[in-house]
């Protein structure tokens, strides 16, 4: 993936509104005049393969420091602020994965003691990112259907099947013969994250019974399908968010 580097995270920190000044560096420096901020990059492009697929996993470490000439609870309160305000900024970053396979950001702090009695806020910052082991593969990710005159929905899940269907005789000998028995133009089941508004659409669709064109999108490339929407299924979870299964069923394309 497009890695980002230490001095494009200190820009994007630098350009957010703190309580106070705060100066900003990638090294640390001989001799600190706080608060300052330190970026650094604390883990650099790591891998893990299959046959099929790598994983490529970064990490940034981004510290905080500050010396503290207040009441404790006012040095604090600025802290918790200006972790906010970083924790923000991280959110809003694009760093420069396929998709957001995994981010994970934690923050912790400790106190400092010498040479100067204050507080340090340190957070890690890992992405992941995926990509086909060939180049050739289509990730999930790289999966969207879109709705002509409608929504594009991000695919979450994807069950795709077409071709004939046969039927089995044989000879007296034995011997199995099969025959083509019925051709289906493909069936299609999506699943995406169920939302009123996506839920509402599919239902005024199927509910009509009219066929609709589809664009299915996968790694870059367009296939147009004349579809019927079929069933509908949820699962939902206490700890998670519901997705939503629709069946659709391939009438021909459209161009």
């Amino acid at each position: 993936m497009p890695q980002k580097t230490s001095s494009e995270i200190k820009t994007t920190l630098e350009g957010q509104t703190y309580p106070y000044s705060i100066r900003f560096y990638t090294y640390n420096p001989k001799y600190p005049i706080y608060p300052y901020i330190v970026v650094r990059k604390s883990q650099p492009e790591s891998t893990s393969e299959t046959i099929t697929d790598v994983s490529k996993t970064n990490a940034f470490e981004i510290t905080l420091y500050l010396r503290y000439t207040r009441s404790q609870s006012d040095e604090e309160s600025d802290q918790t602020a200006i972790e906010n305000t970083i924790i923000s900024a991280l959110e809003s970053q694009d760093f420069g994965a396929t998709a957001n396979f995994g981010e994970e950001k934690r923050w912790t702090r400790s106190p400092i003691t010498s040479p100067i009695y204050g507080s340090q806020s340190r957070i890690i910052v890992t992405i992941t990112d995926k990509a086909s082991q060939s180049g050739s593969g289509i990730l999930g990710a790289e999966t969207t259907l879109t709705i002509q005159s409608g929504s594009t929905i991000k695919i979450l899940a994807l069950d795709q099947s077409e071709g004939a269907s046969l039927v089995t005789h044989h000879q007296d000998t034995g011997e199995v013969f099969r025959d083509v028995s019925t051709f289906e133009r493909g069936t299609i089941n999506i699943t995406y994250e169920s939302t009123n508004a996506i839920d509402s659409e599919v239902a005024t669709i199927r509910d009509s019974g009219d066929d609709k064109n589809i664009t299915l999108t996968k790694k870059g490339v367009a296939k147009k399908y004349v579809v019927k929407f079929g069933a509908t299924s949820k699962r939902g979870q206490f700890d998670n968010i519901e997705r939503a299964t629709t069946a659709l069923y391939v009438q021909g394309t459209w161009s």
